[in-house]
């Protein structure tokens, strides 16, 4: 869910930051082509930047890597996906809002594609009750809707009281006939479902408002270009203004169809008499390029993550299933506003995260707030067949409080192969004490208890990463830079056990 939240607010970003530069700069100039692609690119990049994921070449936290400057580093980590420790108390019932705005989400985008839907099955009955013709690849609908005239991909809905003949039914003709070869009706469609779907974009509903006004503007100049029923464009201009007062509606949204008789009428008229020339022209439309540019670096660029580390590649891949302890009703270690299951998950995703920089292929046990019960967890273990199995957890001491050094590694005596377990253990505390001479190396021989360890064929061991009640080590894996190096730490300890076996 976090990483739903976290789409919405880059995608609403990176449209309020196009769409700023569309107000200043474009707005109302007599650029509609340029304009409409403008429009569309700012609905697909707010969809696509957001999806965009790019490293920079130096990365803090990887051995062998200079980390970036600390502005840098502090700028790009303001957008970067942070997944926050879970803070609901111990007991009681905790509902999940995240599930509840995704349903909230999920009814409204239904209801308004349901409203869209509604709408183009109008149009589809209006073009099956009346009789219509094809002429030049047109299909040409008489009808008496109080609507009409309006025009719908290539159907062309046509009031029976308006002459095509006369001056007037010449223009409206030319003006529905730009809207169909210009193809408009796809750009309608894509932008309604869009907002269908993200409709708490604000940005998206003037977007959708902006591009019907400018397919108006693009249609109103076809319809009093050179050819038309006037001599001069000035007769044309003065009749076309005279018609488009006639009538007055109101503006709908979910509308698909191309109403002729559309307001806000003063745009239009105004947009008639604007001239074609205007100041740095060149400028107003190249800024999209370092805007775009901006949003690329502010959005999709990150310094966490995977980096081939040279230094600790592993040369054969490694398949490690990564276990996060307990999960759903199990809650584990607690403290007020702590509970070890979202711990557990959260530095095993990190630890998934950096897995790709070591040639470590991770699976993971479950990936969300769920609990699979021990049986379970062996058996997704067995179905993968991996190198090693390492369960993750958060110590909970008791009568302990702002200690430190409860890095610890178990393993099961029983454990088929529990001098691998061992060793695997100690080279993982050997480079932990290595990053952080503050943590403990401690290794335990756990006899009993621990279910997924003694039975498990492959070598298994437990990390035990700080204990829960310790101010100190739980401020350790909230800090992402100390959080990055231990994890890192951990995999070169998995590596340096494989390549001396």
């Amino acid at each position: 869910m976090e990483q739903a939240g976290i789409f919405v607010i880059k995608s609403i970003a990176v449209s309020a930051i196009l769409m700023a530069w569309y107000r200043i700069a474009l707005s109302n100039k007599k650029i509609h082509t340029y304009n409409r692609w403008y429009l569309l690119f700012t609905l697909l990049a707010s969809v696509v930047l957001p999806l965009l994921r790019f490293r920079w070449p130096f990365t803090s936290g990887v051995a062998g890597h200079k980390p970036m400057p600390a502005v840098i580093t502090y700028a790009m980590n303001a957008f970067s996906e942070k997944e926050p420790v879970v803070t609901a108390g111990a007991t009681g019932f905790h509902p999940d809002w995240g599930l509840v705005l995704a349903c909230g989400w999920l009814v409204v985008s239904i209801a308004l594609t349901g409203v869209l839907v509604v709408r183009i099955g109008w149009v589809a009955r209006m073009a099956r009750k009346y009789p219509g013709a094809v002429q030049d690849g047109i299909r040409f609908i008489k009808t008496d809707l109080a609507k009409a005239p309006f025009s719908f991909f290539n159907y062309l809905f046509w009031k029976e009281g308006i002459p095509l003949e006369t001056e007037s039914g010449q223009l409206i003709y030319r003006h529905e006939l730009a809207h169909i070869t210009q193809r408009h009706s796809i750009d309608k469609i894509a932008s309604q479902l869009l907002t269908c779907m993200f409709w708490m974009n604000p940005f998206y509903w003037l977007i959708q408002r902006e591009l019907n006004m400018i397919h108006e503007f693009i249609a109103d100049e076809q319809a009093i270009a050179p050819g038309g029923p006037h001599t001069g464009v000035e007769d044309a201009m003065d009749a076309f203004a005279r018609m488009v007062l006639q009538t007055y509606h109101a503006r709908r949204y979910f509308v698909p169809e191309h109403q002729f008789f559309y307001s806000p009428i003063k745009r239009r008229l105004v947009m008639l008499q604007t001239s074609p020339k205007m100041k740095y022209a060149l400028l107003r439309r190249a800024m999209v390029l370092p805007l775009v540019c901006g949003a690329v670096l502010a959005f999709s660029f990150t310094n966490r993550g995977p980096v081939k580390n040279e230094m600790m590649w592993s040369d054969k891949k490694i398949v490690v299933v990564l276990d996060p302890g307990h999960g759903g009703v199990d809650i584990g270690g607690h403290t007020a506003n702590l509970q070890e299951k979202d711990l557990n998950l959260k530095i095993a995703r990190k630890l998934s995260e950096l897995a790709p920089g070591f040639n470590i292929e991770v699976h993971l046990t479950r990936t969300a707030d769920v609990y699979p019960s021990l049986e379970e967890r062996l058996d997704i273990s067995n179905k993968v067949h991996p190198d090693y199995f390492i369960s993750v957890h958060i110590a909970d001491a008791p009568g302990k409080d702002n200690t430190k050094g409860n890095f610890s590694v178990f393993v099961s005596a029983t454990n088929a192969k529990i001098e691998e377990s061992k060793a695997l253990g100690a080279a993982i505390c050997h480079e932990v004490n290595v990053t952080d001479g503050n943590l403990n190396d401690n290794m335990a021989i756990e006899t009993k208890g621990i279910y997924v360890l003694k039975n498990n064929p492959v070598p298994s061991i437990t990390l035990s990463l700080g204990d829960i009640k310790s101010t100190e080590e739980m401020q350790y894996i909230n800090d992402d830079d100390r959080m990055d190096a231990l994890c890192n730490a951990i995999w070169k300890g998995v590596v340096a056990y494989n390549k001396g076996r």
